[in-house]
């Protein structure tokens, strides 16, 4: 609740700066191939990444950023790979949210220094300020999956909890998705609405969760969701394989009964 991850990813070879395509996103509005148009009141970047095996460069551009003169570097950024280094994690953290206008078009520019590759990029939208979370205990739950990721996409996964959660409602208050070949991860609130998300843990187990926490720790801590042990979320995935076994780590705190 308060934040979105929208994606960008295309095989391209471009070495100066220069669109990519949008990933298909069925709450953002596109405009073209490569540009969505920026959502009432999630018109703030929160956070942004960006992966390729030859990426030299990966900028943001918003016309209000270009009336301000901001060149909007994704730094740094992962080169070498599509997924990321868990120990060294390459993600852009603005000190302070960056404001952008209602409506107008977002587009991610990348470029390379090897021919052509692919080149991915997820920018987090959201609110002038992340929600909160509640009081209570902070409870740690671990959630599996069996989907055959469809590769370069948003791919649905459904997830089973290790534990069954006692009765009651409850909030999601950070998480972490562990795989071979995921990049990404945002879920799917029920009844649909923003899709929050987070950067992906990337190996077979049981060296997927052995990884760096401390950009990751920056990003959560806050309602990033809220379901019910009766309406347990999905999630979806962007991968660059197709990977059959997903694991989720998540932090929730339960905040009434039904």
């Amino acid at each position: 609740m308060g934040e979105h991850m929208a994606a960008w990813f295309e095989t391209i070879d471009q070495v100066a700066l220069g669109r990519i395509n949008t990933v298909q996103d069925d709450v953002l509005t596109p405009t073209g191939a490569d540009r969505f148009l920026v959502p009432d009141e999630y018109n703030w970047i929160h956070w942004a990444y960006a992966t390729g095996v030859n990426l030299s460069g990966a900028r943001i551009v918003t016309p209000s950023l270009e009336v301000n003169k901001s060149d909007l570097d994704i730094v740094p950024f992962q080169d070498g790979s599509d997924l990321l280094d868990r120990h060294e994690v390459a993600i852009w953290v603005p000190k302070r949210f960056i404001e952008l206008v209602p409506s107008e078009s977002i587009e991610v520019q990348t470029s390379e220094d090897g021919g052509t590759t692919s080149q991915q990029a997820f920018v987090v939208l959201g609110t002038a300020e992340n929600e909160p979370m509640a009081d209570g205990q902070i409870r740690s739950i671990r959630a599996n999956g069996t989907t055959t990721l469809t590769a370069d996409q948003w791919t649905p996964v459904t997830l089973t909890p290790e534990s069954s959660l006692e009765p009651g409602r409850y909030q999601l208050v950070h998480f972490m998705c562990h795989g071979v070949s995921p990049i990404a991860a945002r879920w799917l609130p029920q009844g649909g609405g923003f899709r929050p998300g987070m950067f992906c843990s990337p190996a077979a187990s049981p060296g997927q969760f052995d990884w760096s926490p401390e950009v990751w720790d920056r990003l959560g801590w806050h309602n990033m969701l809220e379901f019910t042990h009766i309406t347990f979320p999905q999630l979806e995935i962007f991968a660059i394989s197709a990977d059959t076994v997903q694991t989720v780590q998540m932090w929730v705190i339960r905040i009434g009964d039904l």
